[in-house]
């Protein structure tokens, strides 16, 4: 298996947008000498859910430092930029870091985001497959001439080009059962956060998107089942469900708040399933949390949990997500540790 640390940089009341960034940079170079895979970063616009709207900058900040570790976004908001911009800043984080760049794109999902940029949620899905059909052009032609519905290019070269080829791995968020077959007809690696979904559910999806992977002549060598959870390896298994609980529930309940309308008439067209998670995010606890949902527990419950959904779900790629919440960094330092020395190696 392979594991990745994932930062979304949020800001709650106890923390602010310097300790936010700086912790997420130092505890990467921490992961980097520990011995994980990647480092992954989150865009995120208009609240403290996300204080790194510019993933692009995060990411030259990091590969400063981060020497061996790849370096991933997960995700990139494409309807939120123009796409030649997008593949310029990402072009030169791949030149500058070597060819370590792992693309995640997405098309977004808070609705205060798209209001904020002026943009209707109910184009999100075009602009993003415009921008993306850009991105990858742009990266893998000499010159490229396009018409779409909301971007128009005459014959535009944009250098450098990146230093993988054709261009580095595009991984897309997937959320809904609909988007698992489509990402794999497309070829693109996934970026999936099963969380708050149902194991059966998440396995009929992983399985859609195996199949349909190889229906598609896609390589298989290639084929990835990530996954996104919260982890906190404690040095008890009372302490790993003290110690991390105010950030735990801090951060689901501003994700219940941004994640969609109240008003289930307000959802735009294509956006169901977060209303739907909204609903379901409202009726949990954290007993419920830590029992079904987070990877929290000493070094030997992490690992059960770990090894299930590698057994059962098939989960080839563990995106760990352990400083989450503002939590204090002397814990997320700990945990890293714990999770480097006493869990990776049983996956390895």
């Amino acid at each position: 298996m392979k594991f990745g640390l994932f930062f979304l940089c949020e800001q709650p009341p106890w923390q602010g947008s310097r300790a936010a960034l700086r912790d997420a940079i130092d505890q990467a170079v921490y992961a980097d000498a520990l011995g994980f895979d990647a480092v992954w970063i989150a865009e995120h616009h208009f609240s403290e859910y996300g204080v790194a709207p510019d993933v692009a900058v995060l990411a030259a900040s990091l590969l400063q430092r981060v020497t061996r570790m790849r370096i991933g976004t997960a995700v990139s908001i494409l309807p939120f930029s123009h796409p030649i911009r997008t593949a310029e800043s990402f072009a030169m984080v791949d030149v500058l870091s070597d060819g370590r760049l792992d693309f995640g794109v997405g098309r977004g999902y808070q609705p205060a985001e798209f209001a904020g940029f002026g943009v209707p949620m109910a184009e999100s899905r075009v602009r993003f497959d415009e921008a993306l059909e850009i991105v990858r052009r742009v990266w893998t032609e000499d010159r490229v001439t396009f018409e779409g519905r909301f971007f128009t290019l005459r014959d535009v070269r944009v250098l450098p080009k990146p230093v993988q080829k054709p261009h580095p791995p595009i991984w897309a968020a997937a959320v809904s059962p609909e988007s698992f077959p489509e990402m794999a007809r497309r070829g693109l690696r996934i970026l999936a956060a099963p969380s708050i979904t149902p194991p059966a559910l998440m396995k009929q999806s992983y399985d859609t998107y195996r199949r349909v992977w190889g229906e598609s002549g896609h390589p298989p060598e290639q084929l990835e089942i990530p996954a996104l959870y919260f982890v906190y390896v404690g040095a008890s298994e009372p302490r790993a469900r003290r110690e991390p609980e105010q950030s735990a529930m801090w951060y689901f309940d501003t994700i219940r708040r941004l994640i969609a309308p109240e008003d289930p008439k307000e959802v735009a067209e294509g956006y169901g399933f977060y209303a739907k998670a909204r609903r379901q995010l409202g009726r949990i606890d954290y007993e419920r949390l830590y029992g079904d949902v987070l990877l929290f527990g000493d070094a030997a419950r992490v690992t059960e949990r770990i090894r299930f959904l590698r057994d059962e779900l098939g989960v080839t790629y563990l995106m760990c997500w352990m400083n989450f919440g503002g939590l204090a960094s002397d814990l997320a330092r700990d945990s890293i540790r714990r999770f480097a020395e006493q869990v990776m190696p049983k996956f390895r």
